[in-house]
């Protein structure tokens, strides 16, 4: 009987090794996906149509396995730096500098400004609070 206990418990601690590398797996290349399927979208030129006939753009490129930002004001570059990506529930978040925005299909949506209690403003041209940066073709 003593034998057949530990035959058990045996088992028992190989299955639930195994479960936990094959979670871990999945895990794994689920992070693997996201990050390819980000290097093809999230790079390009994401123009602001809405305000002052397209005088905003940002610039989104991959260096040296990093996202690099440009902030335009027509041909003049008035932010750069390192891009900061977060997927939180299927929704990316991205982070230029002080200014942040979330992601989807060929749209960045950033607030262009705050409230009483939390006061910035980003783009003092354009009266929205939203603003929708479109990827050009």
């Amino acid at each position: 009987m003593k034998k057949l206990s530990k035959k058990i418990a045996f088992a028992i601690i190989v299955a639930t090794a195994f479960l936990s590398l094959v979670s871990f797996k999945s895990i794994y290349q689920t992070k693997d996906k996201f990050a390819v399927s980000t290097d093809q979208e999230i790079t390009g030129v994401y123009v602001l149509t809405s305000c002052e006939n397209s005088r905003f753009k940002i610039k989104i490129e991959k260096k040296a396995g990093a996202y690099l930002f440009l902030i335009f004001d027509k041909n003049k570059i008035i932010s750069k730096g390192k891009l900061k990506t977060e997927k939180s529930d299927d929704v990316i978040y991205l982070s230029f500098g002080k200014m942040g925005g979330m992601y989807s299909t060929n749209k960045i949506q950033i607030q262009n400004y705050g409230n009483s209690m939390n006061e910035y403003e980003h783009f003092t041209q354009c009266d929205e609070k939203y603003l929708s940066f479109v990827k050009s073709k």
